[in-house]
């Protein structure tokens, strides 16, 4: 019996052994990422993001490289599936019915306009797919989430990168900028909370704003923002059902979406208990820290400058559509 199970255990210390400078590099890096974001109130994946750039020397090495790899695409993973866990049913009731409309009719526009103008730029597809969901749901949640159904080798990192620090830039900008345009336009605190939990990619970003114009506009943009980041649950399987069916033999199914999927029927139906949630959502948080700084470190900074103007103006224009698309939803569906 000891002898039989010797072989494994001695697989499991050898893969161990080898993973082991990697993933303690990357799980350093999402240390001090964090650290930093709570005494400097930046957000923590762009902070642990650029310190893996700055290690990024590092990566290639032989001792480290098996690691890296790991926390970029198996560790992703099972951040994706515990995303579950902080998203549910009443999420979507709590909003009411407005801001359900204005998500619904917003969030397949912005994602179809990133996909033409994409095209129209010659981006790659899974690049301007990736960009537009990013926009129009969580900003680096959805990207990290949709990039980990896409089929190796069909999304470059460095193209996941530039919508990374993208989105990133412009959540932080439309933070500082939209609350007081909107109030310039005379809408009242209500509509300016659905606008801006609309309109803003992160849902910190999009709380933050929203109190910039009163509790009553931080409460409903919020609300907003979380019914948005719901749709993230079927949006995500459903491309993964879609992108994995014409990869023949060589497609995997990806089996951690049932994981998102079974936390996210658990967190709806009340059977979570509250301290498992916590610990399940700061799981997540880590695994998605590690998995930007694997990221960083995989990508150089002169590739991610190398692609040029495109990939911005892309997250610009479809940031501003969303605005827009947001804006006349409100007008629409009001009367």
């Amino acid at each position: 019996m000891t002898e039989r199970a010797q072989p494994g255990e001695l697989m499991l210390w050898m893969a161990a052994r080898r993973l082991y400078p990697g993933v303690a590099l990357c799980v350093v890096l999402a240390l001090a990422g964090s650290f930093l974001a709570e005494h400097y109130g930046t957000p923590a994946l762009l902070l642990v993001l650029l310190l893996g750039f700055g290690f990024a020397s590092q990566a290639s090495d032989e001792r480290v490289h098996p690691g890296v790899t790991f926390c970029s695409r198996q560790v992703l993973r099972i951040g994706v599936a515990l995303l579950g866990a902080r998203i549910g049913v009443e999420q979507l009731v709590a909003v009411g019915s407005l801001p359900l409309l204005v998500v619904l009719g917003c969030v397949p526009l912005t994602i179809g306009a990133a996909l033409g103008l994409g095209r129209w730029l010659g981006l790659p597809s899974m690049q301007s797919l990736v960009a537009g969901v990013a926009v129009a749901i969580c900003g680096v949640s959805a990207a990290i989430a949709v990039a980990a159904v896409i089929p190796a080798g069909r999304l470059e990192e460095r193209r996941l990168l530039a919508v990374v620090v993208g989105v990133t830039a412009l959540g932080t900008l439309s933070m500082l900028i939209y609350p007081p345009l909107l109030s310039a336009l005379g809408y009242s605190d209500s509509q300016a909370g659905l606008l801006l939990g609309a309109a803003i990619h992160d849902v910190a970003q999009a709380a933050g704003a929203g109190y910039l114009v009163s509790d009553t506009a931080g409460d409903i943009a919020t609300l907003t923002k979380l019914l948005r980041v719901a749709l993230l649950a079927p949006l995500v399987i459903l491309l993964g059902c879609v992108l994995q069916r014409g990869e023949g033999g060589k497609a995997e199914f990806p089996w951690f979406l049932l994981g998102f999927l079974a936390l996210f029927c658990l967190n709806s139906l009340g059977w979570l208990p509250a301290m498992l949630k916590d610990v399940l959502v700061s799981a997540s948080t880590a695994c998605l820290l590690a998995t930007m700084a694997a990221l960083g470190m995989r990508t150089s900074l002169g590739a991610l400058l190398a692609q040029g103007w495109k990939p911005m103006f892309l997250l610009l224009v479809t940031s501003l559509l969303l605005l827009a698309f947001a804006t006349g939803s409100l007008a629409l569906f009001s009367h």
